[in-house]
């Protein structure tokens, strides 16, 4: 660290911050064969692996604990932590704690798991992995972190009331991993995303998981061994794994910052011009919003929608309300004792739904209807006439002629149309919101398949699970499709236009929160998005077909773009609430894109300079250490050896430093040159065009050289 580290300044503390990543292994179990005192091991604390003696004495102090059930999505990670190892096993996996920026093993950071992932566990390898630590400015990132964190305050406390995380002036920020992310609930996927909160720069929080990938071959061996010799065995893993981080750290290093220095410019200028077209008076309450948030994050998040979707039961309240001050006005216009007009549409878009899901109780709850539908709209009884057949219909099948079905081809009240859109609006809203939760819960299947389930009968009853939950997506998926298009139907007919915000449902479009844009297409697709709201210029006044100037000799419909009176206007105040709301959400994504990449670049720039001053003290270490032989009683060759030895290892770190400073010296440069694209808008642009030219060039000489074969 810098010798005026604590002095940095709070909105760029986190350069010196400490990211932590927290997770656990069930491949690497123990069989129940020998104990401590016959193979007490060799390390007793002194590596990865926690003191033994300490940590059973924590744990039997805990083990009368219950873990409290999740209060976000089905996490076996806390559902299954009081679930024992099973027969035969006395560890049912490790827990680790990790250096999340470098993927490195802590120490003092890893222990066994005897009954689950449970808290204590978590929380003891916490407390003595931190146990010396003076930082301030923390990021932990844990795939459980929304249930962990609730109380994690008081544990930690109550295990070491001067540690360094429970201090008044220490700040902490938690995560939830990227891949696991989207397991959680729509509230988690924006409090403890890595990409939305600040400080956190380009990190990931899957470094554990890369080093599983090292360790889990040696899970066949260390399940059969006794507790000492396993400890120590995965202990001189983790320390080759960590060796091998750091003599790589040159190459590590030099590609984050080569990616990040290129993607900044792109990044920056996309939410810079997207800023361009927003009315400045939005712009300045959404930036407050934003800073308020990332001082204290238990304001408002501006990452969640602030647009209320209507619910079917909300609105079928609301018109049950409407007529009965109808009713008490004396207009009452019901042609059915027990059935009004709003409860006709109402029973037929349960029918509906019930037709959807196979469970319409034969026909006879569909002749009811169909008598009372005669009662409003006698003309149906002609549109039924006209639609037998002569095979007989499935009653899912039966068309049940409510308003959107009709349409103009016979004469009806057109206040049943209107009640039946102001429904299927909620309906489809409904279905959107139940799709999302269904595509959540069989990402959460998926994961917990991959991490916890072995053996066949149990990826049979996953397998099912899975099914299950797929028939849900494929049943909200038709009840959003026929309610759109009953929408569509109905507009037509009233010439009332629909919710915009309702677009087509291709099954390309069905698919949980992980989505497969990059960091640069989503620059790209910001740089659309402010095009296409930029005030209106001589050459976008254009036919829909023409290519905008200059691009007419380019023949890929991608390369043309739209001109931007074709898709929507600019962002003022007072406009549609709901489209302003999903701008605003996509100008807070953007902008923490820029934040972040910008972050980066000084967090791996303050790594590189980390990354020299320690080689540069481990190197005076071993001097010293070179220097002080003098020791009572040892043989001078053996005192020799010794020095030797400390010298090699000071000859090494010093070779290192100098490698190191060498690969790196080109990074102030690559640095500054993104810094100046940033600043100079033009030259970046120019870069670009050369750079899209140039791989235009490449594709026609292997287009050319292909044609020569």
């Amino acid at each position: 660290m810098p010798e005026d580290w604590e002095k940095e300044p709070e909105e760029t503390r986190y350069i010196h911050a400490l990211n932590l990543a927290l997770d656990a292994n069930f491949c690497l179990k123990r069989k129940d064969v020998s104990n401590d005192k016959a193979d007490p091991g060799l390390s007793h604390g002194y590596a990865y692996f926690v003191e033994e003696r300490k940590f059973k004495t924590f744990l039997e102090a805990h083990m009368d604990e219950v873990e409290p059930k999740s209060t976000c999505s089905r996490h076996d990670a806390v559902n299954l932590a009081d679930s024992r190892p099973g027969q035969g096993y006395s560890a049912s996996g490790v827990a680790t704690v990790e250096c999340a920026r470098h993927n490195m093993k802590r120490p003092c950071g890893v222990g066994d798991l005897q009954r689950g992932e449970r808290y204590c566990n978590i929380d003891y390898l916490v407390n003595q992995s931190l146990l010396n630590c003076r930082l301030k400015t923390f990021y932990i990132s844990y795939d459980i972190a929304c249930q962990w964190s609730i109380n994690c305050y008081s544990r930690l406390k109550a295990i070491n009331p001067d540690l360094c995380l429970v201090k008044p002036d220490t700040k902490i920020r938690y995560m939830v991993p990227k891949f696991h992310l989207p397991a959680h609930i729509p509230k988690c996927r924006t409090h403890y995303a890595f990409m939305l909160t600040p400080g956190a720069g380009l990190g990931d929080g899957e470094a554990p998981e890369r080093g599983w990938g090292d360790s889990n071959p040696l899970a066949t061996s260390t399940r059969e061994m006794g507790p000492g010799t396993r400890r120590d065995t995965l202990d001189y893993n983790f320390g080759d794994y960590n060796w091998r981080k750091i003599t790589h750290l040159d190459a590590y290093l030099l590609r984050k910052l080569t990616n990040t220095t290129t993607d900044l410019p792109a990044q920056v200028i996309a939410h810079e011009e997207l800023e361009q077209v927003i009315d400045e008076k939005l712009l300045e309450s959404w930036k407050a919003e934003m800073a308020a948030w990332e001082k204290d994050p238990k304001q408002p998040n501006p990452y969640d929608s602030k647009f209320v979707i209507s619910t079917q039961d909300a609105i079928r309240h609301q018109l049950a309300e409407d007529e009965a001050r109808r009713l008490d006005e004396g207009q009452d216009y019901s042609m059915d004792q027990d059935t009004s007009p709003s409860s006709l549409i109402a029973m037929g878009l349960d029918l509906e739904a019930a037709q959807r899901d196979l469970k319409v109780e034969g026909k006879k709850r569909i002749e009811d209807y169909y008598r009372k539908l005669v009662l409003y709209i006698p003309a149906t009884v002609n549109l039924r006439r006209r639609s037998v057949i002569s095979k007989t219909v499935a009653a899912y099948e039966l068309s049940l002629w409510l308003p959107s079905q009709i349409g103009d081809t016979i004469p009806f009240d057109l206040d049943l149309a209107r009640l039946e859109f102001r429904m299927r609006e909620a309906q489809a809203q409904e279905a959107l919101a139940s799709l999302r939760s269904a595509l959540q819960m069989r990402a959460t299947f998926y994961d917990s398949k991959d991490r916890w389930v072995r053996g066949q009968r149990a990826n049979t009853r996953a397998k099912q699970a899975i099914e299950s939950a797929q028939n849900n997506i494929n049943n909200t998926r038709d009840e959003y499709r026929a309610a759109r298009q009953a929408l569509i139907s109905l507009s037509a007919l009233l010439s009332k236009p629909m919710d915009t915000s309702l677009l087509p449902l291709k099954d390309s479009d069905i698919r949980s929160m992980v989505s497969k844009e990059t960091d640069r297409e989503g620059a790209e697709r910001v740089f659309a998005l402010s095009k296409a709201l930029r005030p209106l210029a001589e050459e976008d006044i254009r036919p829909i077909h023409e290519a905008a100037p200059g691009t007419e000799g380019i023949t890929g419909e991608t390369r043309k773009t739209l001109s931007w009176i074709w898709l929507q206007g600019q962002i003022t105040e007072g406009g549609d609430s709901h489209n302003d709301d999903a701008i605003r959400i996509e100008w807070a994504k953007s902008r923490s894109r820029a934040a972040r990449y910008g972050e980066e670049v000084k967090i791996v720039n303050e790594e590189m300079n980390r990354s020299i001053r320690f080689l540069s003290w481990k190197k005076s270490q071993w001097l010293k250490k070179s220097d002080d032989t003098d020791i009572q009683g040892l043989d001078p060759q053996i005192i020799e050896g010794m020095k030797a030895y400390a010298e090699r290892q000071a000859d090494l770190y010093r070779r290192m430093g100098e490698s190191f400073q060498e690969q790196w010296k080109k990074a102030p440069d690559m640095i500054q040159e993104a810094y100046k694209m940033v600043d100079s808008p033009d030259l970046w642009y120019k870069l670009k065009e050369e750079d899209e030219a140039e791989r235009e060039r490449a594709r026609l000489r292997r287009l050319a050289a292909r044609s020569k074969l």
